[in-house]
């Protein structure tokens, strides 16, 4: 089973998988508001021992001059996030250290942790200029088109908001993964972003 993790702040109620499951059905799943959203998904990956890939919008890595000490270098930025304008995993801070020590746990229990960037798969889906996360109301006319490019088969009245679609868009980043048809930006030495 591949999951997709839209990752939010801890306990804003923000954090959604989108689960793949028998002949490329999807559901949901969400955390609540005030839940701690890191033990949601640890919560999740025990019940659902069969998950081996995932793929979450969150950095899961430091740009690489943290690992060869001072000098010359982008302190801010990845290679990867430069590709495909994605925020700094410095600004992002503590999402950043709990998306490391997630993977980290994730490991652990066998399942690959990857990284994913929604708005890079949206933009290469033509999406943006149809009106991604523009307004709400644009939700179910986006899932149409994922479903025009993909195999996935759910509910659009599953897709409640944002961050509904942004998990859809991080497993149809793993879906494409399996299918040999993932874009792949940055450098494996300092981290990359699968779409």
């Amino acid at each position: 089973m591949i999951i997709g993790i839209d990752f939010g702040a801890k306990t804003a109620g923000t954090t959604v998988i989108a689960r793949l499951y028998e002949f490329d059905k999807v559901d949901f799943h969400a955390s609540e508001k005030g839940q701690d959203a890191d033990q949601f998904l640890f919560n999740f990956i025990q019940k659902h021992e069969d998950i081996w890939l995932a793929y979450i919008d969150a950095p899961l890595s430091l740009p690489k001059i943290y690992r060869n000490g001072l000098g010359e270098g982008d302190y801010f930025y990845r290679k990867a996030d430069r590709s495909t304008g994605a925020m700094s995993p410095m600004f992002l801070g503590g999402l950043t250290a709990r998306a490391m020590k997630l993977k980290a746990s994730f490991k652990i229990q066998g399942i690959k942790l990857v990284e994913t960037y929604p708005s890079k798969l949206a933009e290469v889906l033509g999406l943006k200029e149809k009106g991604y996360k523009q307004d709400k109301t644009l939700i179910p006319e986006m899932c149409s088109l994922v479903k025009e490019h993909s195999n996935l088969k759910f509910d659009e009245n599953e897709v409640k908001d944002w961050h509904h679609f942004d998990a859809l868009l991080c497993l149809y980043s793993a879906k494409r993964f399996e299918m040999q048809a993932a874009m792949v930006f940055g450098d494996d030495d300092e981290g990359t972003i699968t779409v």
